[in-house]
């Protein structure tokens, strides 16, 4: 079944994030070590996989047959094994501190509950938020801190090293000096704290609302999913063991991610530009999928919809940061374009890391950034051309110019497997013929599908 083989495309690829980030981890924590070129192959491979997973219209493919069964199901053993490993991180949830100690596995999730204590107590995280009194109440350092190539770090050409981090830390928390070495304010629009409000005000790490976040949107991928095929896009969204492994490792770019999988489902309707509104007023890489959204509404609805959804999804991100922008608006635009003003250093899992920690030499910035707008190009123009012919390849394109990013984070890449997953779920895939799926369906660790 061709519906069958998307689905399994679509959870090898995120097998293949899981095994990528986590070696990327690995290199990032101790630089000596080889495989920068092996996580860059493989995170360029799952995203070649998703797009071959996404191609067409997937009309009537569930009732489609194959000649590989054999290779069908030997796939379908291995994403039963990797459906597995997600489970386990799920359940292992709760002893995650054991492993870092720490909730605050990264300078999102601090900075994001430090900013919304202030805003809890009446001020505005842009204009006053303290990184070094942030950090000590969290009893963290400045492992987990964004450093710039400016100040202590303005000879470092990759990274500073870890005693570089400390001394620089010391000297700036008592005083000496500026601090012009941290990235301190909040980088991210406004959602990405005030969402947290209630979970701060009662005390509740905020980890689990991530968590909580990637089962709800697990969870409507599957409602949407044809019913004969719940089963096996179940066991996908658990095999694709990136999505779990690193969203229990802390990430909160499930914030965005929840929003942009209902919006991208349910972009038929007209409401579907609150959630997109809520997306991009959450994280700027949810902006990247604003493009290949309009062009799917003006394939479907028009384009008068898709300026329609475009205006609303503004207003929103407009109302949500309007007290900010309000209060001091030079703050709060330093906050959003700090990836774009600030002097980062080069980092992540895309081309860069071949560079970074893989021994190729370090090319100017704007070479990086030339191809990042290149890719971009081109991946409207193929979204553009192929807005009929294959209408979802959107949720995966959106992201592929990150690839080629002088910053190319691991986490923009490990979400890939729910959106394209999402974009499976609202094909035309009809239900699988009974006495098939029954056959197939044993290779699901959960229920066959029932009978049509």
């Amino acid at each position: 079944m061709r519906a069958l083989t998307r689905i399994a495309a679509i959870a090898m690829a995120g097998a293949g994030l899981y095994f990528a980030g986590i070696l990327n981890s690995i290199i990032l924590e101790h630089p000596e070590r080889p495989g920068a070129p092996a996580v860059v192959v493989g995170v360029g491979a799952a995203i070649g996989l998703l797009v071959y997973a996404l191609r067409g219209t997937g009309e009537g493919e569930a009732r489609t047959t194959t000649r590989r069964l054999w290779f069908l199901r030997l796939t379908w053993v291995f994403v039963c094994v990797m459906g597995l490993v997600g489970i386990s991180w799920i359940l292992g949830m709760p002893r995650q501190h054991s492993y870092d100690w720490t909730p605050y596995h990264n300078d999102a999730i601090a900075l994001n509950e430090c900013a919304a204590r202030l805003v809890l107590s009446g001020r505005d995280p842009y204009t006053d938020l303290d990184l070094f009194a942030c950090y000590n109440r969290l009893a963290i350092g400045p492992d987990r801190t964004t450093p710039l190539r400016r100040g202590l770090f303005a000879n470092d050409v990759v990274y500073p090293t870890d005693q570089e981090m400390d001394d620089a830390w010391d000297l700036r928390s008592n005083g000496v000096g500026t601090n012009v070495e941290f990235v301190w304010r909040p980088s991210y629009p406004s959602l990405s704290f005030l969402f947290l409000l209630p979970v701060v005000a009662l005390g509740i790490d905020t980890n689990y609302l991530y968590v909580a976040c990637l089962l709800a949107a697990m969870a409507l991928v599957i409602w949407r999913a044809p019913s004969g095929l719940r089963p096996f896009f179940l066991t996908a969204l658990l095999g694709a063991a990136s999505l779990t492994a690193f969203t229990v490792g802390g990430s909160s770019d499930l914030l965005y991610a929840l929003p942009l999988v209902v919006a991208w489902i349910w972009r038929d309707r007209r409401w579907a530009a609150v959630p997109l509104g809520l997306a991009i007023a959450t994280k700027q890489i949810a902006w990247f999928f604003v493009p290949y959204y309009a062009i799917a509404v003006a394939a479907e609805r028009g384009w008068r919809a898709a300026a329609r959804d475009l205006i609303i999804a503004a207003g929103i991100f407009v109302a949500a940061n309007a007290p900010f922008i309000v209060h001091d608006p030079a703050s709060w635009v330093l906050g959003l374009m700090t990836p774009l003003v600030e002097p980062m250093f080069p980092r992540g899992a895309g081309l860069i890391f071949l560079s970074t920690n893989g021994g190729a030499p370090l090319l100017p910035s704007i070479v990086y950034a030339v191809l990042e707008i290149a890719a971009l190009a081109l991946s409207i123009v193929v979204a553009w051309r192929a807005r009929r012919t294959s209408p979802e390849l959107g949720a995966v394109l959106a992201v592929l110019p990150l690839f080629f990013a002088w910053r190319s984070l691991f986490s923009y890449f490990f979400l890939l497997p729910l959106l394209a997953l999402a974009a499976v779920s609202r094909m035309p895939l009809g239900d699988p013929v009974a006495d098939r799926a029954r056959r197939l369906g044993g290779l699901t660790i959960f229920a066959a599908p029932s009978r049509t």
